[in-house]
């Protein structure tokens, strides 16, 4: 009568201890679920989930693999164990190997014994150093499709994986999934986020651009009347004073020298006229060509070097544009004299155009010598220049025309190689403000 009460009590004690293994799992996979929760630092959290999983299911390392779907393969995502360092570089193929295997049929595979398991490829373990044994490998999916794989090797103890792993991993998988989601949906948020604030200070720098070329317009206009007068008075001298000297003489140079820079400032107060007096945009439909042609006619009669080749290659369709077909031109044909200036030595100019969204960008592009780093947030400046002559007010009327054309200008350049001005024009009508 006694034995089979001894048999009961120890079936009781085995049920028990059984009842408390299973508690105690169902425990730690809830803690893997707030630790896979606990933050948006993916490679943080899966490296504690895969630690906590190897822990659970008595594995010497583990690994995720996520797809690359526009490739069609599979790279490690994170690698632990032995040689992990390794790993990063290591690609497979969708089909190639278990990770590819379950990647291409979507079905969890347990492999007690790798060396008879022909679907096994040992390129990690070549690559890595590391020897697997055995293994279990589950697919990650997000909203149904698969997204990557995760693996756990080489089970400790003389026991082999079983079926109550993979069920194991399986639930684990689902939810390194959603974290997977998660954190690419935060990677999106945080670089639209960043997009946002870049594109706010452009905008905020451009309004402020634009205000001080009104402030300084009516300053300019006023100050342009001023000047105009004296410095023609002293340019009307100075030639009247030349004609005195004899020939060789060399106080003639001290008034060559008034000359030239009562011309240069006549020729700036000229600029600075035109600009404060330049007229909205008489806005009608023109075929990209004809634009580009009416400037490069323009170069041809005023600026035209034997030393410098225009190219022009504007897309087939011919696009058509609203613009001032006079300002678009004398635009065009400034960004050509800025280009002739930047190449002493010849060079080519090339005028292109393509789509970018919605907007079509017209480039003129040289092979001067370029524009510094320092002075390239300046360029837009009234008055800014890197030359011995000129006004300054070249890139302030190209930008100032296209803002009126509902455009921007955006300029980029490499010191020694050149530099390319892309006008980024709407070929719908531009209706201002009023719009």
């Amino acid at each position: 009568m006694n034995r089979p009460s001894v048999q009961h009590s120890g079936g009781r004690r085995k049920e028990a201890a059984t009842e408390a293994q299973d508690r105690a799992g169902l425990h730690k996979l809830v803690t893997l679920s707030s630790v896979i929760n606990s933050s948006l630092d993916i490679l943080r959290v899966l490296d504690s989930s895969m630690r906590f999983v190897e822990e659970l299911l008595g594995a010497e390392a583990s690994s995720i693999f996520e797809l690359d779907e526009e490739r069609g393969e599979l790279c490690f995502r994170l690698a632990r164990g032995e040689a992990s360092e390794k790993c990063r570089e290591i690609r497979m193929k969708m089909g190639e190997g278990v990770t590819g295997w379950v990647a291409l049929h979507g079905k969890p595979l347990r492999v007690p014994d790798t060396s008879l398991d022909e679907r096994f490829s040992p390129k990690a373990d070549r690559e890595t150093g590391f020897h697997t044994r055995s293994l279990v490998a589950v697919p990650i999916r997000n909203r149904g499709r698969v997204v990557g794989v995760l693996e756990v090797l080489n089970k400790r103890g003389p026991e082999p994986f079983d079926e109550q792993d993979v069920e194991v991993l399986e639930l684990v998988a689902n939810q390194v999934g959603t974290a997977l989601e998660n954190a690419r949906l935060y990677g999106k948020l945080q670089e639209k986020a960043a997009l946002t604030e870049s594109e706010l200070k452009e905008t905020q720098a451009r309004l402020l651009r634009a205000e001080r070329l009104a402030a300084l317009g009516q300053l300019s206009q006023g100050v342009a009347h001023e000047v105009r007068n004296p410095v023609m008075t002293i340019g009307g001298f100075a030639r009247r004073l030349l004609k005195t000297f004899e020939p060789g003489d060399p106080a003639a140079q001290y008034a060559e020298i008034i000359l030239q820079e009562a011309g240069r400032l006549e020729k700036m107060v000229s600029d600075v006229d035109q600009y404060t007096r330049m007229p909205d945009p008489v806005l009608t439909e023109w075929p990209l060509s004809e634009l580009v042609h009416a400037a490069v006619q323009l170069w041809q009669e005023d600026v035209a070097r034997q030393d410098v080749r225009i190219e022009v290659a504007l897309p087939p369709d011919d696009p058509t544009l609203s613009a001032d077909k006079e300002q678009m031109a004398r635009a065009l044909l400034q960004l050509m004299r800025n280009a002739s200036d930047a190449m002493p030595e010849g060079g080519t100019i090339s005028i292109t155009a393509q789509w970018e969204g919605p907007r079509l960008s017209l480039r003129v592009r040289d092979t001067g010598t370029g524009i510094s780093a320092e002075d390239l947030p300046r360029i837009f400046d009234p008055f800014f220049t890197s030359k011995t002559r000129g006004s300054g007010l070249g890139l302030t009327t190209v930008n100032r025309i296209v803002s009126d054309h509902g455009g921007e200008v955006k300029v980029s350049s490499q010191p020694g190689q050149g530099t390319e001005v892309r006008l980024l024009l709407d070929p719908r009508p531009w209706k201002g403000s009023d719009a």
